[in-house]
């Protein structure tokens, strides 16, 4: 078939029934690679589809091609991304999921990008801000997510230390906060020396942990000033837990039993819990070491912070007084009522977070326990405590940049340095744990016996367990393996 050209004098092909008939063919073949079935994408992922197939799924779908060699395949994701990299439209996560926050990344830019509903990261934020401002994140930030199918926002949960971590999980139309802690291990370690400058420096020399030093002071500071009165050549032998997680120590733990020879005065101590599962600090003939009120109300990692009036806060950013001691310490460790004595105050202020107020029996004391996590048993307003009963747990409410007990002390209406104090002796052990604590005299012995002056000695045999305070049950239900007991 022949037509005239409008703009030319010729004659122009325009067609043939060979060409018309390849035409059909190749239009044909077009259609079928376009229409193709490729790999599915579960749309349920919130941004999922079809026609959200990667390049290389399509090219390897319509023309059987392969991949190279040396890149991993995988049926969750884009082949030619790393792992990391994959973002929602090529993963589908089946529950909590580790989501760490990218460079200049938001936290809600990075759960959005998920599959999160934006009500549901709204709710989320606000729940979570009397503990933690979600707005401010930094790179490489981890936090652990669940988000279900369907786009739904089930929990976020982050670490607060190595032991420690939160959960905010949906319960209704909010999120409530669980606290958590991972298990770990207590392990009893010995280390002795020879002081020659302090005893801070003879640990420092034997690479022993530098808080023994503020702990020792705890026990035997009372008696002994350890700036003042040590002198070269005093040796000093400590048996002491290590806290182990995953293969590496994480923290020290509290001493079990010390030894210190001052001027040729060999002083001992030993750790020994009473009737009622209180620990404290005796000397071999049964005195109480501490006093009426105690310098340290828990088992603590360092102390973070002195008591200063003039220090640069950590949360508000300006230099204001710090009229107590910051012990650091896992979330959820037992605090202890210093002393004997009336619970005035147990409620939560913006700053101090959940705090306890207890004045003592003598009035003239009163003792403050900020950024707790929660409140002991039957613990309220009008509550009679006696001395080292539990009274809460570690927290990091109020303004608090990590777990750990702010206490405090106030002495005729004046806050006054807790470590610094000086008071009466403490009740000795009870008459009806004499034998009891016999036997416990003669395991420390034998444990000091074992340490020398030089290297630091490991004691397998002490090998411990000693549970979190939620996690007690969990704990005794364990096999125990060789050389390690659970805890009293």
């Amino acid at each position: 078939m022949y037509r005239q050209d409008a703009t030319t004098s010729g004659k122009r092909l325009y067609g043939s029934p060979l060409l018309g008939l390849a035409g059909l063919i190749l239009l044909a073949v077009g259609a079928g690679i376009l229409l193709m079935e490729g790999p599915q994408r579960d749309p349920a992922n919130g941004v999922g589809g079809p026609a959200e197939a990667s390049l290389t799924d399509i090219l390897a779908a319509s023309a059987n091609w392969s991949l190279p060699t040396g890149i991993p395949v995988s049926d969750s994701g884009d082949p030619w991304l790393a792992p990391t990299e994959r973002g929602p439209v090529f993963r589908r996560d089946e529950g909590p999921v580790d989501m760490r926050i990218g460079n200049g990344e938001t936290f809600y830019d990075a759960v959005t990008a998920r599959g999160a509903a934006h009500e549901d990261i709204m709710t989320l934020v606000a729940a979570c801000k009397s503990f933690r401002n979600l707005s401010k994140v930094r790179r490489g930030e981890l936090f652990r997510v669940h988000i279900t199918p369907d786009g739904g926002l089930q929990s976020v949960g982050f670490d607060l230390d190595e032991e420690s971590f939160v959960d905010w999980v949906r319960e209704g139309d909010t999120y409530l906060r669980h606290d958590g802690t991972y298990p770990v291990e207590h392990r009893i370690k010995g280390i002795g020396g020879t002081i020659e400058l302090s005893l801070y420096a003879s640990l420092q020399d034997h690479d022993a942990p530098l808080a023994l030093a503020a702990k020792l002071n705890d026990i035997l500071g009372w008696d002994v000033d350890f700036t003042r009165d040590l002198r070269q050549g005093d040796t000093f032998r400590i048996v002491y837990e290590e806290i182990w997680k995953d293969g590496k120590v994480v923290r020290t733990g509290a001493i079990e039993a010390a030894e210190l020879v001052n001027r040729g005065q060999v002083r001992r101590a030993l750790r020994f819990e009473d009737a009622n599962g209180r620990p404290g600090y005796y000397d071999p003939t049964g005195k109480n070491l501490q006093k009426q009120l105690m310098r340290a109300p828990l088992e603590y990692s360092r102390i973070s912070s002195k008591f200063s009036y003039n220090r640069l806060h950590p949360v508000l950013n300006r230099w204001m007084p710090h009229l107590g001691v910051d012990y650091a310490a896992p979330l959820g460790t037992p605090v202890r009522a210093a002393g004997n004595g009336t619970v005035v105050a147990a409620t939560s202020k913006k700053g101090n977070g959940r705090y306890i107020r207890i004045r003592h029996t003598n009035r003239e004391y009163e003792t403050y326990y900020l950024h707790l996590s929660r409140f002991g048993k039957g613990i309220r307003k009008g509550t009679k405590v006696d001395q080292g009963q539990i009274i809460g747990y570690v927290g990091a409410t109020g303004y608090a940049t990590g777990p750990h007990l702010d206490f405090r002390v106030k002495k005729s209406g004046r806050f006054v340095n807790p470590r610094t104090l000086k008071l009466p002796a403490a009740a000795p052990v009870a008459d009806s744990l004499r034998d009891v604590f016999a036997q416990e005299v003669d395991r420390c012995d034998n444990a000091l016996a074992a340490v020398g002056t030089g290297t630091p000695a490991e004691l397998p045999v002490l090998t411990i367990l000693r549970p979190p305070a939620w996690d007690a049950v969990d704990y005794a239900a364990r096999e125990l393996p060789d050389g390690v007991r659970a805890a009293n």
